[in-house]
């Protein structure tokens, strides 16, 4: 008996992962649901605990900067552990400085503002792209800051570039070149 080409083994595999999910089909829920198992509290935006978040992450990020200047060669070894802290930390500024946590526009726009300047992302051309990529959340042709794949363009891909496309290192790579 002949052994199967890659095209067949492939084809097979494809048909054993539909049985686990398909991506293609609509999920078993709606978002209705999903917003309704979320506590109404969750809803309520709180300027004040927003801030206080701000400020929390603010002196964590003051005193890792201060901890920083005490690293000498002796712990020269600590300075990768001190980018991973400080960039999760300036992740939290980003996250901060984007999300909407208040029904005021304009504090909204001035902690984004500052917050984004401390950690040089432009904010306004953010928020507008922003703004427009959740308008257009999913769709394969409007949303600008996602660009799905048909799967039939997804089958005809080689799987070198299956492979470099949707594994390390590129996800890594594609946000720092989306900013």
């Amino acid at each position: 008996m002949a052994a199967a080409s890659p095209t067949q083994e492939a084809d097979c595999k494809a048909s054993e992962d539909a049985h686990l999910f398909d991506a293609a089909k609509p999920p078993p829920f709606r978002i209705g649901d999903i917003r309704a198992a979320i506590p109404p509290h969750c809803w309520r935006k709180s300027p004040l605990r927003s801030l206080s978040y701000v400020a929390r992450d603010l002196l964590i990020v003051a005193a890792l900067a201060a901890a920083a200047t005490h690293i000498d060669l002796l712990f020269a070894w600590t300075w990768p552990l001190y980018w991973a802290a400080q960039g999760t930390m300036f992740w939290a500024l980003f996250v901060l400085g984007h999300d909407c946590f208040s029904d005021s526009a304009t504090l909204n726009n001035v902690v984004g503002h500052l917050l984004h300047s401390f950690i040089l992302v432009p904010y306004h051309g953010w928020r507008i792209s922003h703004r427009t990529h959740h308008q257009n959340h999913g769709h394969i042709e409007r949303d600008e800051s996602w660009h799905p794949i048909t799967e039939k363009l997804y089958r005809q891909l080689e799987p070198r570039t299956k492979k470099l496309r949707f594994t390390v290192p590129f996800p890594l790579l594609a946000f720092p070149v989306y900013l």
